[in-house]
């Protein structure tokens, strides 16, 4: 007969063999838990841009004008589909190409959207609590919505802040 004394001696070196095997396995890196969104990307490669110069008909990466601003900050969230990027590259050609399809309104922003002022002569990028991010003539930088002196026209909707974030861009 066994006793239970044989049967803790014989674990010992089963539990010492696991733990040692355990120890060498590599670690697998554990998955964020968070989400973003195309609309949290995209704000996050135009406030790297924060300081940047203004120069009129600027895209990046280092100097900016408006409309230059958003492409660049689009294309490099791999968004730039969604604002025509390629072809529509001024503030006003943005809002009539959206104001044609019904995605313009003065009411419920959201993070993301498209920012018109002067009917088309200044867009910015919506970052959330009426505030917005674009490139003024002293360069790229965070104001309200009503601090300009074009007056505000209109929200684009885009629907960025609906929309997962598939890879992490680069902030650069």
């Amino acid at each position: 007969m066994i006793s239970r004394h044989t049967d803790a001696r014989a674990f010992i070196p089963v539990a010492l063999a696991a733990a040692i095997l355990l120890g060498l396995a590599p670690s697998t890196p554990v998955a964020a838990t968070t989400t973003t969104t195309e609309a949290q990307q995209i704000i996050r490669i135009a406030r790297a841009q924060l300081g940047d110069p203004w120069r009129y008909g600027a895209s990046g990466p280092y100097v900016f004008d408006c409309s230059g601003l958003v492409r660049y900050a689009y294309r490099r969230a791999g968004d730039g589909a969604v604002i025509h990027s390629t072809s529509l590259r001024s503030a006003r050609s943005l809002y009539l190409y959206f104001k044609a399809r019904g995605l313009a309104s003065r009411t419920n922003p959201r993070i993301g959207d498209l920012v018109i002022w002067g009917y088309g002569t200044h867009v910015g990028i919506y970052i959330g609590y009426g505030r917005a991010i674009s490139t003024l003539m002293n360069g790229v930088r965070i104001h309200t919505v009503y601090a300009l002196t074009a007056r505000f026209t209109a929200y684009l909707h885009t629907g960025m802040s609906t929309r997962i974030a598939t890879t992490a861009a680069p902030t650069n």
